[in-house]
């Protein structure tokens, strides 16, 4: 094995273990010391990588994201029509939410309270933000966003109606089916910020 292959597994080794230990026990009470023993290096070696307890975190989400698929998927999507592209995206990230629910819920308590995780969702949520920006920039383009929105706006309402805590209240909690949440999810933003065609 190269020493290239060696360090990429490490790093997706330490990556995974410190997701998995977020996933079980939530952000703030996960160490760099616990993630490192964890996955067999050194704390060392881990500050060295990823500089801190928050860069740590913040690669761990990426990491996910990458190694998940969603990212791929996400992207797939922008080579949609601009609305079903927007549908598109909406439907992938509904999908991906009972995956990475526990973690995103444990780093959005994290930005809360201040912890050092809060950038880590930060930085997830704002890419997410962006994602719903881009595609809806192209259903402006195309002449279909709705009355009274702008690009801005109507990437705001849209992130801000998935957010993790909408999943987890209306599935987790009053016990919506998935597959419901989703197409209510999804009817819902079309009727409101798109256009029929």
């Amino acid at each position: 094995m190269t020493s290239t292959s060696l360090s990429a597994e490490t790093r997706a080794r330490i990556l995974d273990t410190a997701w998995r230990l977020v996933k079980d026990r939530g952000a703030s009470a996960v160490s760099v010391k616990e993630v490192a023993a964890a996955a067999g290096v050194s704390r060392q070696l881990v500050y060295f990588h990823y500089r801190s307890r928050a860069g740590l975190l913040l690669a761990m989400a990426r990491h996910q994201d990458r190694s998940s698929g969603f990212g791929r998927r996400v992207a797939a999507t922008r080579a949609l029509p601009p609305v079903m592209g927007f549908e598109a995206l909406v439907r992938e990230w509904c999908a991906y939410l009972p995956e990475i629910l526990p973690v995103a819920r444990a780093l959005e308590a994290a930005c809360i309270t201040g912890d050092e995780g809060g950038g880590a969702w930060q930085d997830r949520m704002g890419e997410l933000r962006e994602a719903f920006r881009l595609t809806l920039e192209r259903v402006a383009a195309d002449g279909r966003l709705a009355a009274g929105w702008t690009t801005e706006s109507a990437a705001d309402w849209a992130w801000a109606r998935v957010l993790p805590s909408s999943w987890a209240h209306l599935v987790g909690m009053r016990g919506w089916d998935p597959a419901v949440f989703t197409e209510r999810t999804v009817g819902s933003l079309v009727a409101e910020l798109v256009t029929p065609g």
